[in-house]
């Protein structure tokens, strides 16, 4: 008996309170390694399978008991393993908290129509009949009302949706290959429904300025103060309704001229600048303000706003006027806009709203100009050049005629006469 209290009973094989362990080696260091049994014939066939898995798994090879698990693995597993590793990025870095948040509520649809699914047996033509399931409305969810009563709904994803869904799937079997439980992503590959010209942008869903007032005026005829002050404060300051909602009067300093800002999406410049029209729009918000919130609930003034019920109110908006469709987001496009027509260049504007991909964003996704600022522009164009006198002369203009008429002057010395 050695001092570790282990009894050694066969080459590699020690037994302890009336167990056998296995004196093993694994990543260069020996240790020990219960068999579970005091049997010392069945002690030796468990350390002989040890190491022959040993053995393979230095060469690459696959042990039968990893290939029985990764057949057993299904989807459902799959993205339950996804979520409690909180949704990583590829290079397993934590995601923005409002990413995540989103990730997590397209795995419902996953889960209902491949939870089952044993996940090395997913193919690309799955990807279709997905599709086909999600646009059909085949989905539905379950909504309470107010008297407490529960509806089902029936729900459609779209093609934008289903690419959402789908590669949030393939972000979860990327990270159960990168763990070892699968050999590769089955979907890896998969081509996107959505045609990028059918993608509706934000600046397609802003209003103008004209739009603006008349949705902010109709919100305010029904006593909607609070939803009429945050469409406001969205278009005079091109912050996403996320990053508005949860503002303080703490982070309001009318004095300095800054509004303090905790950006999505990791953005940058953690500040608004108050314009003319948004120091107007604060002081008035300030004079009624009965909460630290700047948007708080009407039944709870120490939780801010909700989004949806904003959107519906925009929504019910635009429908009552007669305008097209309106988005919280397509506010922040107005802004967008609206410094650009006023001289701002595309890299100082991308700072302003926080968004550190910078000018390539602006062009591509927010930026805009209306028509009339177009037009103005166009009539700022001249196709020829004005005459000028020596053009009416016959020489053209800024090419001399003969070398005193160029613009420098050349003075000939003056020779004295010899008598």
């Amino acid at each position: 008996m050695n001092p570790t209290g282990f009894e050694r009973i066969a080459h590699g094989l020690y037994r302890r309170n009336g167990f056998i362990f296995a004196r093993v080696r694994e990543n260069g260091k020996r240790t020990w390694r219960g068999t579970g049994t005091n049997d010392l014939t069945a002690a030796r066939k468990i350390l002989k399978k040890w190491g022959e898995e040993q053995v393979l798994q230095r060469h690459g090879i696959e042990t039968g008991e990893a290939a029985l698990k990764r057949n057993r693995l299904t989807v459902a597993k799959v993205l339950d393993a996804y979520k409690a590793a909180g949704c990583p990025t590829v290079k397993l870095r934590p995601k923005a908290p409002s990413t995540v948040k989103s990730e997590l509520s397209l795995l419902n649809p996953l889960r209902a129509f491949f939870g089952e699914r044993v996940a090395t047996t997913l193919k690309l033509a799955d990807c279709d009949l997905y599709r086909h399931w999600r646009n059909a409305g085949s989905y539905t969810i379950i909504r309470t009302r107010k008297d407490g009563e529960k509806i089902k709904i029936k729900t459609q994803g779209g093609d934008r949706g289903v690419d959402l869904e789908l590669t949030t799937l393939s972000n979860a079997l990327r990270l159960a290959v990168r763990r070892g439980e699968l050999k590769l992503n089955p979907l890896a590959g998969r081509t996107a429904y959505t045609v990028a010209a059918n993608v509706r942008h934000c600046r397609e869903v802003a209003p103008t300025p004209e739009g603006l007032a008349e949705i902010i005026g109709w919100l305010q005829q029904r006593g909607e103060m609070a939803v009429a002050d945050l469409v406001a404060l969205l278009a005079y300051s091109g912050l996403r309704i996320g990053e508005a909602l949860p503002l303080t009067w703490e982070a309001v300093n009318l004095g300095e001229g800054l509004v303090q800002v905790n950006r999505e999406k990791h953005g940058c410049n953690p500040w608004v600048a108050i314009t003319p029209e948004l120091e107007t729009l604060l002081r008035r918000m300030q004079g009624r303000g009965a909460s630290g919130l700047l948007f708080p609930r009407p039944h709870a003034p120490s939780t801010p706003r909700a989004r949806r019920p904003v959107n519906l109110r925009i929504k019910a908006a635009c429908k009552a006027l007669g305008l097209g469709h309106v988005t919280p987001h397509g506010l922040r496009s107005y802004f967008v806009t609206q410094a650009r027509q006023s001289g701002l260049t595309d890299a100082e504007i991308a700072m302003l709203i926080g968004d550190k991909t910078g000018p390539a964003i602006i062009a591509s996704t927010y930026g805009d100009l209306r028509q009339d600022h177009l037009l103005a522009a166009a009539r700022r164009v001249r196709h020829t050049i004005a005459p000028s006198n020596e053009a009416v002369s016959g020489i053209p203009a800024g090419i001399p005629a003969c070398p005193q008429d160029s613009p420098r002057t050349h003075t000939t010395p003056q020779v004295a006469e010899v008598a």
